[in-house]
C-alpha cells in the first residue's frame, strides 16, 4: 500500500519542500503580532502614567485631571477613571455606565479580543468583528443602564454621554 502526501510530491518533482513564501510568512506574522502587542503595551503604560496622579473618591473610582473621557483600566483589579469636572446627574450617569461595564465583565472581553486581533491581525473579518464588538459592548451597557429609567432620566443619561463624547473629541 502506497500513500502519497503533498510533501512527497514536492520532493519527487525535484522542488524544495518549502515554497519561497514559507520563509517570509512566519517572520511577517510574528512581526505583525509584535507590533500590535507592543502598541498595546505602550498604550497601557502611557495610560498608567497619565492616571498616576488620580485621586481615589470611592472604592474603585478615581478622578483624574489628565483624561478626557471615562474608562476602566485593569483586568484583575479594574478601576473606574473619570475626568474631573463631572458633577451631579452627569457623574451619576457616567458611573452607572462604567459599573455596567464591570458587571458585564467587559474589562475581560476587550483585552481578550485584542489578543485575538494581535494573533490574527491579517484577517479583515476579525478586525470588523472587533469594531462591532466594541460598539456592541457600549450599546449593551447603555441598554442595561436605561432599562429601568423614566423618559426624563434617559434624556439626562443621553446628555451625559454626549457631553463626555464631546470632551473626548476636543482633546483629540
Amino acid at each position: 500500500q502506497v500513500t502519497i502526501s503533498s510533501r512527497s510530491v514536492w520532493m519527487v518533482s525535484g522542488s524544495s519542500s518549502q515554497t519561497a513564501s514559507d520563509g517570509v510568512a512566519l517572520p511577517c506574522w510574528l512581526a505583525g503580532m509584535a507590533v500590535l502587542l507592543g502598541w498595546a503595551a505602550f498604550s497601557w503604560l502611557r495610560l498608567r502614567r497619565q492616571v498616576a496622579a488620580s485621586v481615589n473618591v470611592a472604592k474603585g473610582v478615581y478622578i483624574c485631571d489628565d483624561i478626557a473621557s471615562p474608562f476602566i483600566l485593569g483586568v484583575l483589579h479594574p478601576r473606574i477613571y473619570l475626568p474631573s469636572g463631572l458633577t451631579g446627574a452627569t457623574l451619576e450617569s457616567v458611573l452607572r455606565h462604567e459599573r455596567a461595564h464591570l458587571k458585564r465583565r467587559d474589562h475581560w472581553w476587550k483585552p481578550l479580543a485584542h489578543v485575538l486581533i494581535a494573533v490574527y491581525w491579517f484577517n479583515p473579518l476579525l478586525w470588523a468583528a472587533y469594531v462591532l464588538l466594541c460598539r456592541d459592548i457600549e450599546l449593551a451597557c447603555d441598554e442595561r443602564v436605561v432599562r429601568d429609567m423614566t423618559r426624563e432620566d434617559r434624556a439626562a443619561y443621553s446628555q451625559a454621554l454626549l457631553q463626555c463624547s464631546l470632551n473626548r473629541r476636543r482633546r483629540l
